[in-house]
């Protein structure tokens, strides 16, 4: 039997895929049955795993990372500065005036991931900033200087921008399931590995 004695690889599995998808399956709504059974005939401790919109599933994170203290402070911060035109316009020209990488600070979009990811890392870039703005301002933010919350915070940085990275990976053009399935993978690996070095305490290399 082909592929007796052997696991079944995931180009193979989408051989397979390519195999059994013909015009007349297109009209079949018991393709994806159709493959498991196939699999499992060839291979019984072959898993077969179906993943309904792969690139969201890294999503389902946000509701397990525990950074709603550090999102509830930004989101506070961005909007103080951008919710009056005067604010703003004075937080610019304090930028302006300290020649900053970045001219401006962003909105975060409650339902995208990457935008708050990007917010994020904006604000911890402008962090001086934002604070000699508050304290001219008279706005009391008592997180911006407390070294707990501030190193959630440098967490929260972190974790996002690799999780934007995983998610920009994932909507390349021309990815296979498997592939995607991969990386998904490998950023765990990268999670664990980051998890190894803080039991450790060390805290020098964010691969």
């Amino acid at each position: 039997m082909e592929g007796e004695g052997r696991r079944l690889s995931p180009s193979y599995i989408f051989v397979l895929w390519r195999r059994l998808w013909t015009p007349r399956e297109k009209k079949n709504t018991g393709l994806l049955k159709h493959m498991h059974d196939k699999v499992t005939e060839i291979d019984t401790d072959q898993k077969f795993v179906f993943f309904h919109c792969i690139i969201h599933q890294h999503v389902l994170c946000k509701s397990v990372l525990k950074i709603k203290h550090v999102i509830d402070v930004v989101t506070k911060i961005v909007n103080f500065i951008r919710a009056r035109a005067l604010n703003h316009r004075q937080f610019v020209a304090l930028l302006e005036e300290h020649d900053t990488e970045h001219s401006d600070i962003g909105y975060h979009t409650a339902v995208r991931w990457l935008s708050l990811g990007k917010v994020l890392k904006r604000v911890w870039d402008l962090k001086a900033e934002i604070r000699e703005f508050c304290e001219k301002k008279g706005k009391d933010i008592p997180e911006l200087s407390d070294e707990d919350w501030m190193a959630d915070f440098a967490f929260a940085v972190d974790v996002t921008a690799l999780m934007n990275e995983l998610n920009t990976k994932l909507q390349g053009k021309g990815l296979f399931d498997h592939e995607m399935h991969s990386l998904v993978k490998a950023f765990m690996r990268k999670m664990q590995f980051i998890l190894s070095q803080l039991e450790r305490n060390t805290l020098t290399c964010k691969p």
